[in-house]
């Protein structure tokens, strides 16, 4: 009974040590083996004078275990790929998605089709009912018409006098008293109704500049918060970690030429001022041309690198344990 129980538990012993090495060398693949990255950006004048755009990424992790492209040229287009098979295409996404539109306007138009033929046969169904109906009202009408013409007249002749004797003659003095109406006054109701149209202006002027005092309250603490130690060392950190992951994470290889140009030419020189200050980073073998003159864009440039998920994880739980980003933070709620 013993030795069985030693076997059962030397086996799940075995197989949770087997899903635990899977486990952590899972871990470490992910935080150590990189990202391999490279990109192709093609622009250039067509030849009916528009602007032809390309581009075209790829990324590939463990041994191309896994591989990403994304390419641009009349729309993005986006494949993600384990081994053989593919997870992720949207051009073939598209296409299903035209193609179900298509069906189901096929659909809609025979629908229509067949509802606008019934409701023909149903309209002139209608329409020769509504023909019979009216010969019988007009054969009708004529000879209900024809009894009574002798009795309207008489009947007529008999109102007359009666409308000129029962007409009552106009009142001069009720024509005086309707020219001359006093104005009213206005009542109680309107005078409290204006009353509180004016307090709910002065109300709303109150709540105006209370709301001015709060945000220049709000913009004194800011200022106070931006030049406190803690902010400054805080900052500092967050600096010092966006330089070491970009240092990290630059392209190793950015080659080609480029030619640009915008509608002003002071955009222009602070384009190249930038490009001067980011050549000492990562030195790239790129030709650059700025044209002063009109806005052009021409080049082809291509770049190359790799990405490591260890360095992101060292920047995040540096910042994390700092005291003074906590300080920042625990400041930042209470505004």
């Amino acid at each position: 009974m013993l030795e069985i129980v030693l076997l059962i538990l030397k086996i799940a012993g075995i197989i949770l040590a087997a899903v635990l090495g899977i486990l952590i060398t899972g871990l470490f693949c992910v935080l150590f083996v990189p990202v391999r990255y490279r990109g192709d950006f093609l622009a250039a004048d067509g030849e009916d004078g528009k602007k032809e755009i390309g581009a075209v990424l790829r990324a590939v992790w463990l041994l191309r275990l896994v591989r990403v492209y994304v390419s641009y040229e009349e729309s993005v287009r986006v494949r993600i790929k384990l081994l053989f098979f593919t997870l992720m295409d949207t051009a073939k996404e598209k296409k299903a998605r035209k193609k179900r539109k298509e069906t189901e306007s096929g659909k809609r138009a025979h629908e229509s089709g067949t509802g606008t033929g019934n409701r023909q046969k149903a309209d002139d169904e209608t329409g020769r009912e509504a023909e019979d109906d009216a010969a019988e009202n007009k054969s009708g009408q004529k000879g209900g018409a024809l009894e009574s013409k002798p009795g309207q007249k008489a009947g007529a002749l008999e109102s007359e006098p009666e409308r000129k004797a029962g007409a009552p003659e106009d009142d001069p003095g009720q024509k005086q008293r309707n020219g001359s109406v006093k104005k009213k006054k206005p009542s109680s109701k309107e005078k409290k109704g204006i009353k509180k149209r004016i307090s709910n202006i002065l109300q709303t002027i109150r709540e105006f500049c209370d709301k001015l005092k709060r945000i220049k309250e709000k913009a004194e603490q800011v200022k106070e918060l931006w030049k406190a130690d803690h902010m400054v060392s805080a900052r500092g950190l967050l600096f010092r970690q966006f330089l070491y992951l970009l240092k990290h994470t630059k392209p190793r290889k950015l080659e080609g030429y480029l030619r640009f140009g915008f509608e002003d030419p002071s955009v222009t020189g602070y384009a190249m001022a930038v490009y001067g200050i980011s050549c000492s980073i990562w030195r790239p073998r790129l030709s650059v041309e700025p044209d002063f003159e009109k806005q052009v864009l021409d080049c082809h440039v291509r770049l190359k690198g790799k990405i490591r998920a260890c360095h992101f994880l060292k920047a995040v739980l540096s910042l994390f344990f700092s005291k003074d980003v906590r300080h920042v933070i625990k400041d930042i709620k209470e505004l």
